[in-house]
């Protein structure tokens, strides 16, 4: 499955695309792309609409688009879990740069990327992925940011399902 992320939503597309998901930000595209153009975009590129904009959702239509209701990045992360059947399982491997959406590469030879991390980072980690896209070139590593990720995820789908048991 691949994601066109309407503008107001760039957390949510750093997100998803940290979970693997191939996720294009309507600002990738271009500042203000209209409606139309989004959709011609997804259209051409064979990609589902995740937009909160419903005037748009409802001009795309339902087999194109996602609408999300509410606040709250793990609230959409709920949704397209429950819309899509989304899975949030972590695997570094299948992970795209949160920046520009391109595959990450394993680095293996610390001496190319100890400019870009700092030296506490390279101490305590061992495993280090760079952006395949030589413009972008950003570092990743398994941090405690993926864990909060996670155990953000896990409460929110706890909550539900004690919702879901109390009815």
């Amino acid at each position: 499955m691949k994601f066109l992320t309407d503008a107001m939503l760039g957390k949510l597309t750093r997100i998803l695309r940290i979970f693997g998901y191939d996720t294009i930000y309507a600002e990738d595209i271009g500042h203000s792309v209209s409606d139309e153009n989004l959709l011609e975009y997804a259209v051409k590129n064979d990609r589902i609409i995740i937009t909160k904009d419903y005037p748009f959702f409802k001009k795309a239509g339902k087999d194109r688009c996602v609408y999300l209701s509410g606040k709250g990045v793990y609230n959409y992360l709920k949704q397209l879990k429950k819309a899509l059947r989304l899975n949030y399982n972590f695997n570094i491997n299948n992970a795209r740069c949160s920046i520009c959406n391109s595959p990450l590469k394993r680095q293996r030879d610390k001496n190319i990327i100890e400019k870009q991390v700092k030296p506490e980072t390279l101490k305590h980690f061992t495993k280090f992925y760079q952006c395949t896209n030589s413009k972008c070139g950003k570092i990743y590593w398994k941090g405690t940011h993926i864990d909060d990720i996670l155990e953000k995820l896990k409460k929110v789908q706890n909550s539900e399902d004690q919702l879901n048991n109390n009815k």
